[in-house]
């Protein structure tokens, strides 16, 4: 027993709460994700090692930085399919979507009619489910408008990691509860959970659970530094406190 004291066994890493990744960044070279294959291989190998058996991918489509285009994006999600079945990866390289940030370029796109052009189709994770995002500065003015629109034309909104906006969490629940009632789900990052972007980002990660108000949760990998982090939360005392809890809320593998 006092060996046992002395060499504490490493906490057994519990897998990710859900099956199907529907937020990462691992198409090379394409954001500030993945920079190359080699590594996009590596977070596939870190997702199986988390216990992921499918794979939605969700470039950015952000101007002016990365105005990616479904024609951009096919033939690398099809190099990565076959590079991981070379490397006898076991997971579904299932799709690839975007990670939609409501910005101006976005806004042009709705307001000019561009929607049935090739290059401005939205592409969505599942059904008609898209990915979007806020800026991290402010959201639009006419955020509410916008979503009408993409509703009003049958399409199921997720915001992405929406404890990680400060405006929104330093006013408490109240923005959270408008984005709900306007029927927009919510999406948040895994790493949100282990402080890694902050102590309020990460209190109000825990609000939005304690309440029920998360349907899905993300990865939102983008690099070697967010597998070992998210391979250490995995192994700690608080996720294993928690993981029951998102298991049963969250909806990655249900639509």
């Amino acid at each position: 027993m006092f060996l046992n004291f002395l060499f504490h066994k490493k906490r057994e890493m519990l897998p990710l709460p859900y099956k199907r990744e529907l937020h990462c960044h691992i198409i090379p070279g394409v954001d500030d994700g993945s920079p190359e294959m080699r590594f996009s291989v590596e977070y596939m190998k870190a997702l199986h090692e988390f216990g992921v058996e499918r794979v939605i991918f969700t470039p950015h489509h952000t101007e002016p930085s990365y105005m990616n285009t479904p024609q951009r994006i096919h033939p690398l999600f099809v190099d990565l399919r076959a590079e991981c079945a070379e490397a006898q990866i076991p997971i579904e390289c299932e799709d690839f979507s975007f990670e939609y940030r409501l910005d101006e370029s976005f806004i042009n796109m709705m307001n000019t009619g561009k929607w049935g052009e090739e290059s401005c189709k939205l592409r969505p994770l599942k059904d008609r489910y898209i990915l979007i995002e806020n800026s991290f500065q402010q959201p639009l003015l006419n955020l509410d408008d916008v979503i009408y629109k993409l509703q009003d034309k049958g399409w199921y909104l997720i915001m992405a990691h929406p404890e990680r906006y400060h405006y929104y969490s330093s006013r408490g629940l109240k923005s959270y509860e408008h984005l709900l009632d306007l029927g927009v789900e919510l999406q948040c990052n895994i790493l949100s959970f282990s402080g890694y972007y902050g102590e309020s980002t990460q209190k109000m990660a825990y609000r939005l659970l304690d309440e029920g108000m998360i349907s899905f949760i993300g990865s939102d990998l983008h690099n070697l530094h967010h597998v070992e982090l998210i391979r250490k939360y995995l192994r700690s005392k608080d996720y294993a406190e928690i993981r029951p809890d998102l298991v049963s809320m969250i909806q990655n593998d249900k639509f």
